[in-house]
C-alpha cells in the first residue's frame, strides 16, 4: 500500500502543470515612449522614457507620473530603482544626464552631466552593495564607462586605461537599458554593430576586460540588445536588427558557463528582433519582448512560446507580477 501511495504521489507531481504567464494591457499613464523599466518587487516598479517621463507604482496596480521637471527634452532610456523612494534615471543621446531621487520622484537632483554631443550612453546597472556602472558608445575606440559607489548619488568617469577597447563600429544599444549586468563581483556588457556581437566581462575591482564572441547577428543596427542571467552560469542574450524587426535570424543565444561560450537557439526561438529579456526572481521564467511581440521560456531559454503578438520595448518580472512598456506609453501587466 505504501509503495502504491508513493507511486501515486510521483505520478501527480509529474503531471503537475507549470504556472504560465498572462499578459493584460492596462491604461496608459503618459503618452510618451517608455523604454526604461525597473522592478523592485511585485508591488513596486518604475518606468522611464522620452520627454523626461518617469512613472511608478507602489501597489502593483496604480501608476503615478513623477517625471523630472527640469527639462522636457531628455530621453530617459534607462532607470534603476532601489525601493519605492530611491531611483536613478539615465538619458541617452546628445550628451548624458543622470538624475537621482530620494523622495519617490517628488524631487530630482542632477548628479551627473556631460553636454558633449558625441557622448551617448546606453544603460546602467547596480549590484546590491550600491556599486553601479553606466556604459556608452565609444570615443576614440574606447567604450565610455561611468561608476558609482553610493547607489547613484554621485558618478565618476572610469579612466581610459580601464575602458573596454572596441572593434570598428562596435557599440552597445540603448533599447531598454538591459545591455549591462552588474553582480557582486563582475560586470558584463553586451555589444554589436561591428563585425561581431560580443560580451565584455570584467571583475569590478580591477576592470581588466575579457572579450567573448557570440553567435548573435551583428552589423549596422544589429547585435545584442539585452541580456539576463538566472544565476552565475545560466544566461540568455537577445537582439537582431531593430530596423528589420520581423527578422529572427541569429537573435537568441544561451550560456551555461557564465558568458565565455554561447549556443545559438535555432528552433522555437523569439519571432523577430528583441530589445529586452528578463527573468523572474526565482529564475523559473524568462520573458523577452520586441516590436513583434512577447515570448516566454520555461527551460532557461532553450525554447520560446508566444505570449503576445503586441509589441513592447521593455519587460520585467519579479515573483508573480511583471510589466511591459512601449510606444506612446503603452503598458501591460503580466501575472503568474
Amino acid at each position: 500500500m505504501r509503495n502504491i501511495l508513493i507511486a501515486l504521489l510521483l505520478f501527480l507531481a509529474a503531471c503537475k502543470k507549470p504556472i504560465l504567464p498572462t499578459l493584460l494591457p492596462v491604461e496608459k499613464t503618459v503618452e510618451n515612449h517608455l523604454r526604461g523599466l525597473s522592478q523592485v518587487n511585485d508591488a513596486v516598479a518604475w518606468a522611464s522614457g522620452t520627454k523626461c517621463s518617469v512613472i511608478k507604482t507602489t501597489n502593483g496596480i496604480d501608476w503615478k507620473d513623477v517625471s523630472v521637471k527640469d527639462t522636457a527634452s531628455l530621453d530617459f532610456r534607462d532607470i534603476h530603482a532601489f525601493n519605492e523612494n530611491e531611483a536613478v534615471v539615465l538619458s541617452a543621446g546628445n550628451g548624458v544626464a543622470i538624475y537621482y531621487t530620494s523622495d519617490g520622484g517628488s524631487n530630482w537632483k542632477l548628479v551627473h552631466s556631460d553636454t558633449n554631443a558625441s557622448v551617448f550612453f546606453d544603460g546602467m546597472d547596480f549590484n546590491k552593495q550600491g556599486i553601479g556602472f553606466a556604459f556608452g558608445d565609444p570615443i576614440n575606440g574606447k567604450m565610455q564607462v561611468l561608476k558609482s559607489v553610493d547607489f547613484g548619488k554621485s558618478w565618476s568617469e572610469v579612466a581610459s586605461e580601464n575602458q573596454p577597447e572596441l572593434l570598428e563600429n562596435e557599440a552597445g544599444f540603448a533599447a531598454s537599458g538591459t545591455g549591462i549586468i552588474v553582480s557582486d563581483e563582475a560586470i558584463k556588457i553586451a555589444t554589436g554593430g561591428g563585425a561581431k556581437s560580443r560580451i565584455l566581462i570584467s571583475q569590478i575591482e580591477n576592470l581588466d576586460w575579457k572579450y567573448y564572441d557570440t553567435p548573435i547577428a551583428s552589423g549596422n543596427g544589429t547585435g545584442i540588445f539585452s541580456m539576463s542571467f538566472i544565476d552565475e552560469l545560466n544566461g540568455v542574450i537577445v537582439g537582431g536588427n531593430y530596423v528589420d524587426s520581423t527578422n529572427a535570424t541569429s537573435n537568441c543565444a544561451i550560456t551555461r558557463d557564465g558568458g565565455p561560450t554561447w549556443t545559438l537557439i535555432s528552433n522555437k526561438k523569439p519571432r523577430g528582433y528583441r530589445s529586452c529579456v528578463t527573468s523572474n526572481s526565482k529564475g523559473s521564467l524568462l520573458l523577452t519582448s520586441g516590436r513583434t511581440g512577447v515570448e516566454y521560456s520555461l527551460d532557461k531559454g532553450e525554447s520560446w512560446i508566444e505570449l503576445s503578438q503586441s509589441g513592447y520595448y521593455s519587460i520585467s518580472m519579479h515573483e508573480s507580477v511583471g510589466w511591459a512598456v512601449g510606444r506612446y506609453g503603452k503598458m501591460a501587466k503580466i501575472e503568474l
